[in-house]
């Protein structure tokens, strides 16, 4: 499916200024040349290498940001493009599940009692009232059923957004657990 589309790669566009820094570093071996051309030439393409897997990375974003929008506001479009059916893949394959499995387990491990209190704005006492529920989105992540990818985007949004229930004041935690696992349902 990605190989269908032209998306941004790093690593690859870094590639061709690794290539030439090798390139840089082997004209030291002619002894005519001061060694210090070879290095500097070499620590230049390296440092344009870094820069340009810098702006891949920033591009890799910008079209995974646009893809989750349009995941999020149109869920269910027939006429999906292929890079909202590439993104969907991505969010929704087994590594992705499991990491946010991570992130749930992570969460329920805070809320433990025995845990001493710490700079965390978790606001346990809320959180450990729908604790049932965030083992329940554990579950589902962790399991074999396949899962909508709309549902892995609000269950990031849930553990990673500061305006999220698990921060904020408020009574919506269940109603928002419910509708993320509700939302995880293909």
């Amino acid at each position: 499916m990605s190989s269908d589309l032209d998306l941004p790669r790093p690593g690859r566009s870094a590639l061709n200024f690794a290539a030439l820094a090798a390139v840089s570093l082997a004209l030291d071996l002619d002894p005519r040349l001061p060694w210090p051309a070879g290095v500097l030439g070499a620590g230049l393409f390296l440092a344009a290498g870094g820069v340009r897997t810098l702006q891949g990375r920033h591009e890799l974003a910008a079209v995974r940001h646009v893809a989750d929008r349009l995941i999020v506001d149109k869920p269910r479009s027939p006429d999906a493009s292929a890079v909202v059916r590439w993104r969907s893949d991505e969010l929704t394959s087994r590594a992705a599940r499991d990491a946010l499995r991570r992130e749930v387990d992570r969460t329920l491990r805070a809320l433990d009692p025995a845990r001493l209190p710490s700079a965390s704005p978790l606001r346990r006492p809320v959180v450990r009232s729908s604790d049932d529920l965030l083992e329940a989105l554990a579950g589902r992540l962790g399991d074999e059923q396949p899962v909508a990818a709309r549902g892995v985007l609000l269950t990031q949004r849930l553990l990673r957004d500061p305006a999220s229930p698990l921060y904020s004041e408020g009574l919506l935690l269940p109603r928002e657990l419910s509708r993320v696992l509700g939302a995880l349902e293909p």
